[in-house]
């Protein structure tokens, strides 16, 4: 930064003639001094003034320049009482700068021409004093300029730069920073490395063992389907059908529907095809209205409906299911009797021997021929009860089928280890939601009336169907 020259200074005075050029052939701008309040005498008639001076843009001048302190010194003088007129800088003055506010506060002597000769020279020594302090000042382009508010008004803080000593205890604090946060990334880095070595040697071990696994369950696998084979070459050495528990137990559902289907279309809707007398006097002469609990003009016809199921569910019973053997063996009779007997000595033996005479039994070419039979006759007599209670009953087909269903559940169930059999309910036991299924309309509270459809058991109670009653 150069040094402030008083000879560098031009006038501001608009009217000078040394204002000739235009503020842009300006090369630099600095800041103007900031002037302090000068301390006077005390004086009975002060009067106080603020000057705001504001510099005009440098103007480039041909006479030779004068200096601040000269020129406001020489407009002093010339009116003492006037305001300062505002003092511009050379282009080439380091005071220079484009707009400058400056504060002075004087005290005016009205009767005395010392007391401005006094001020004159106090602001002229602090401009010269601010001048040489500027000019002493190095400006070095490292330094940060502010443009911030003083005690006086606004002026210039320079913020000087670190030094290098400073700079390189900070770069040292850094790199210590991440040297630190580094280590800790590193150690990271090795513990999960550490980890994914453990890891994968787990994973290969017990990939390695569940392929070991894999192989065994294959082997596994392979004998079971070889003693499942052998299992069913088995049973079907002793059992007349490949059935188990599961799907006897699935028919037996299947033939509960049937017949509910089959008394439904025969009645019609609303049981149009229903003959209430004919049906009454068909309940009456086969004596199951004997302990019904309702009288005969009190039925209703879901009552006889009901009636109708126990009636084809009874006939099936007495047909199918409740022969000891099978209905297509002539000697039931003698069978029962050997059989007890066998039991009481070597019950396995007695269970084998059953068995093998239900094999045989299916296997007999005679068999179907018998079956036929039986079936065609239980079916026609259902059928012909149908007809006595609903007109227009043409059902051979279904009973056909019914017949059918009960002839294949039968057999099932007489070549099973325990044989499966029908098992009634007494008439007048309180109903029992978890062993017993309520049919239509029936008192949940009240007592057996009528048994729908029997529940079907073995002598372990491994199988067990609950059976359909309507209580009262």
């Amino acid at each position: 930064m150069t040094s402030a020259n008083p000879q560098d200074r031009v006038s501001s005075n608009p009217t000078s003639p040394n204002a000739t050029l235009s503020s842009t052939e300006n090369s630099a701008f600095f800041a103007e001094p900031v002037f302090s309040k000068p301390k006077l005498p005390a004086s009975p008639t002060l009067e106080t003034a603020m000057l705001d001076i504001k510099t005009s843009l440098p103007k480039e001048t041909e006479s030779p320049l004068k200096s601040a302190s000269e020129e406001l010194a020489e407009s002093k003088m010339a009116s003492p009482s006037a305001p300062l007129s505002p003092v511009a800088a050379s282009a080439s003055s380091p005071l220079a700068t484009p707009a400058i506010e400056m504060s002075i506060e004087t005290t005016i002597m009205d009767d005395s021409h010392d007391t401005d000769t006094e001020v004159t020279e106090a602001m002229e020594g602090q401009i010269q004093q601010q001048m040489e302090t500027a000019a002493s000042t190095p400006m070095d382009a490292e330094y940060l300029i502010l443009d911030a508010p003083t005690g006086n008004g606004t002026g210039l803080i320079k913020i000087p730069p670190k030094s290098h000593e400073q700079q390189m205890e900070e770069l040292e604090q850094n790199n210590q920073i991440l040297r630190a946060s580094l280590d800790k990334v590193l150690q990271d880095k090795e513990r999960v490395d550490r980890d994914l070595y453990h890891t994968t040697a787990a994973y290969h071990e017990l990939n390695g063992r569940f392929a070991e696994l894999q192989q065994k369950l294959a082997n596994r696998e392979r004998d079971y389907e070889i003693m499942s084979k052998n299992y069913l070459e088995h049973v079907r050495t002793i059992r007349p059908t490949d059935d188990d528990h599961g799907t006897i137990m699935d028919k037996l559902t299947q033939l509960k529907a049937s017949i509910e289907h089959l008394i439904r279309k025969t009645q019609g809707g609303r049981s149009v095809n229903l003959n209430k007398a004919a049906a009454i006097e068909y309940l009456k002469g086969a004596g199951l209205l004997e302990n019904f609990p309702i009288e005969e003009d009190r039925l209703e016809p879901y009552h006889l409906n009901l009636f109708m199921e126990s009636v084809v569910m009874s006939t099936l019973i007495q047909a199918f299911f409740g022969k000891h053997l099978s209905c297509v063996f002539e000697h039931n009779q003698s069978f029962k009797d050997i059989y007890e007997w066998m039991v009481a000595r070597d019950d396995k033996l007695a269970i084998r021997w059953r068995q093998h005479l239900c094999v045989l039994l299916a296997k007999d070419p005679k068999t179907k021929a018998l079956q036929e039979e039986v079936v065609e006759k239980t079916a026609k007599a259902l059928s012909d009860d149908l007809t006595k209670v609903y007109t227009n009953a043409n059902e051979l087909a279904k009973s056909r089928d019914l017949c059918t269903k009960a002839f294949e559940l039968s057999r099932a169930m007489s070549g099973m280890e325990n044989v499966i059999y029908p098992q009634t309910v007494e008439l007048g036991t309180q109903f029992d939601e978890e062993t017993m299924a309520p049919s239509l309309k029936s008192n949940p509270e009240g007592k057996v009336a009528l048994v729908v459809f029997p529940a079907f058991k073995d002598n372990q109670d491994a199988f067990d169907v609950r059976p359909k009653v309507w209580c009262y």
